[in-house]
């Protein structure tokens, strides 16, 4: 039997395709919802290394490249981190003819991802900071300088960093410890500055549309210890605190979340190895790496770190130390030679600003530098007695080393006494000398000096060694009020 072929005709498969059109339409009606499938959320496992308070240390940075390499070949997610005050301690940074320009290259070369800024990252001046902020390769934050009229640029407040999908905003603040609510700085260091509370600062991110997006949320502070709780405990946008300012060591957990320090001057390198699912930290461990154990090293950071300290002027003998001396031992070698420089009757010198000790052997100028970092100057003030006692009995008087007229507690009150015991006169003139920073900041009671000196405290250092006395010793010595 022969095949017939049907030809459809064109009505007949109009109505066709509108009764398809009507099945499918009821399907699509159906009030049951379509069944999706659950994407499953992915855990990403992060790894941040930090460091804080290097102070101008130099010396692991091969290490801490070794380590960072080391830990990027199996983990895609790494960070490297800095919660600040990378200037000021090392004579071989703060004396570059590029202050500041050394640590900042080998931290870039190292690894690093963004930095605090600490209030010691203002003792070179503004302008070096700007400098500085410019050459390196890695941002440096700090949300609460809110305000400049000295040019100054002011830097970011936040950075939102990816790593093969994953996104960290870190936010950053500084302290704010000076009297005018400013960072522990050199006041004329930061004239035209302005800065905010950090609490208060952190808390202006939590609608932030980027700090939103982040997997992760890290205040990364230059604030110290009672403000990153503060951080935390006012603030649960935030899933950590990297601290720096206390030069401390600890791990601990405030209101169900982690605050972490790693010391000081380049010693630790802290790792943290954090399993991170929905926005969430679901596991969390830290390790505590004492980088002077540490076996690798980068070769060719080794290299640039010898060629930085290759600096044989800094290491000539000036001088000896018969034994190693305490922090107030140290004063008093500090405030005896200012004294016989400069011949003043007093000398003050606040005890924050002896950095190191002085210690067995012979002494060089990289121990004085490393002393007394801060290139500080030096005034004289003509005043009475009673305008120093009145300074010396405030309640915001500071902890000071002396040297001259001796100097007692007498009911409650600190007093300045005769060589046979007897009280001075409140209207005895005296000449005062003490350093710069120390006028400034107590402005209103050092108003006019009598003679500033042309060079640095650390320069008159070296000059009384070189030029008055060379062998020290000073066991026992504890002038302080």
């Amino acid at each position: 039997m022969k095949k017939i072929s049907r030809v459809i005709s064109a009505a007949e498969f109009l109505w066709k395709m509108t009764f398809l059109a009507g099945i499918v339409f009821l399907v699509s009606c159906s009030t049951e919802d379509p069944v999706t499938p659950e994407v499953e959320t992915k855990a990403e496992n992060i790894v941040i290394f930090s460091i804080n308070d290097p102070h101008g240390k130099i010396h692991n940075f091969d290490k801490i490249k070794a380590i960072i390499d080391k830990e990027k070949e199996t983990e895609s997610q790494v960070f490297f981190v800095s919660g600040g005050d990378i200037f000021s301690g090392n004579p071989i940074v703060d004396y570059h003819p590029e202050k500041g320009s050394p640590i900042v290259d080998l931290m870039g070369k190292a690894g690093m991802d963004v930095s605090a800024l600490g209030n010691h990252e203002f003792d070179y001046g503004q302008q070096i900071l700007q400098d500085r902020i410019l050459q390196a390769s890695f941002p440096f934050l700090c949300a609460n300088l809110v305000r400049s009229t000295s040019g100054f640029v002011i830097p970011q407040g936040k950075v939102v960093i990816e790593k093969d999908g994953f996104k960290v905003a870190f936010l950053s603040v500084v302290e704010t410890g000076s009297y005018d609510n400013k960072p522990l700085s050199h006041p004329k260091k930061l004239e035209g500055l302005e800065f905010s509370e950090g609490v208060d600062a952190i808390g202006i991110f939590e609608d932030d549309a980027d700090v939103k997006e982040a997997h992760l949320v890290v205040a990364l502070t230059h604030y110290g210890k009672q403000g990153d709780q503060a951080i935390l405990q006012q603030h649960d946008f935030v899933d950590l605190v990297i601290g720096g300012h206390n030069h401390a060591v600890y791990s601990e957990e405030v209101a169900g979340r982690v605050m972490v320090q790693s010391g000081a001057d380049l010693k630790y390198l802290t790792k943290l190895s954090l399993t991170v699912e929905k926005g969430e930290i679901t596991s969390y461990t830290r390790q505590l790496i004492d980088l002077d154990a540490a076996p690798q090293r980068d070769a060719e950071v080794q290299k640039l770190i010898a060629a930085y300290n290759n600096q044989p002027e800094f290491f000539v003998e000036i001088g000896t130390s018969l034994q190693d001396h305490s922090r107030a031992e140290t004063a008093c070698f500090y405030t005896t030679a200012l004294q016989t420089i400069t011949g003043a009757d007093i000398v003050f010198q606040n005890y924050g600003g002896i950095r190191a000790t002085l210690d067995y052997g012979k002494i060089t100028p990289f121990d004085i530098y490393t002393i007394d970092p801060f290139q500080n100057g030096l005034d004289t003030f003509s005043m009475t007695v009673g305008e120093v006692e009145d300074f010396l009995n405030v309640s915001y008087a500071p902890s000071l080393a002396y040297s001259g007229i001796k100097m007692e507690r007498r009911n409650g009150r600190v007093e300045l006494i005769t060589a046979n015991g007897n009280l001075l006169s409140n209207s005895t003139t005296v000449t005062v000398a003490l350093s710069d920073y120390l006028s400034h900041v107590y402005s209103q009671d050092f108003t006019q000096p009598v003679t500033t000196f042309e060079k640095t405290t650390a320069e008159y250092l070296i000059d009384y060694l070189m030029q008055h006395q060379s062998v020290i010793d000073l066991d026992g010595c504890n002038r302080g009020i």
